[in-house]
């Protein structure tokens, strides 16, 4: 099914839940709740039940505002914008909640998933090989300032287009390239232990 059919079938669900039609609502949420649970997950950090309340709270909001929607864009860049401006909220206000830390912790363990000594002191041969490898990135993409790390998102796990990701952030699409190019900038720095031989 082409892009455009898929709008299409997104629009005349809006549509319907702006006549209050709640089955259209759940029509719409089984197609993209992987989507914007994936989203909030990369995000926030983790799977749990914060993720899941900013996800309901997406389509919640997507609900209230269906008779106010106007089919300007593309469904998904206005989907997105919620989930961004939702995601950016909470984020924001957790950040004032906690301490700056030296390392990222697993939001349920409260288990430390990757120390910035504990990188140093790995060889890039232990830590090339598979899980350790894939770890270090998901905990340095986890690192980058929010709107960095929502463009490495849209880009690499949701395949979007720089134009479509400069809407979702507000910017240009040169604007949205140019946050890609600081994000693979700054993940280079913070895998860098990883990345080079030892002497």
């Amino acid at each position: 099914m082409g892009e455009d059919r898929e709008n299409e079938i997104d629009d005349a669900l809006v549509r319907r839940m702006a006549e209050g039609d709640e089955e259209a609502l759940r029509e719409l949420i089984v197609r993209h709740q992987d989507r914007v649970y994936g989203t909030v997950a990369r995000m926030i950090g983790g799977a749990g039940p914060d993720v899941e309340d900013l996800a309901q709270q997406v389509f919640l909001r997507i609900w209230r505002a269906a008779p106010k929607y106007r089919a300007e864009a593309k469904f998904t860049t206005w989907l997105m914008t919620v989930t961004r401006n939702l995601v950016f909220t909470f984020c924001e206000g957790r950040s004032k909640r906690m301490e700056v830390s030296d390392e990222i912790v697993d939001e349920e363990t409260e288990d430390p998933i990757l120390r910035k000594e504990s990188v140093q002191e790995r060889t890039p041969r232990e830590d090339l090989s598979g899980k350790e490898l894939i770890r270090a990135v998901e905990a340095a993409c986890a690192r980058l300032p929010m709107k960095q790390r929502l463009v490495v998102h849209l880009r690499e796990h949701e395949d979007m287009d720089f134009s479509e990701i400069g809407e979702i952030l507000g910017i240009s699409e040169l604007g949205a390239k140019s946050l890609m190019s600081r994000a693979r900038e700054n993940l280079k720095i913070k895998l860098s232990a990883f990345l080079t031989e030892p002497s």
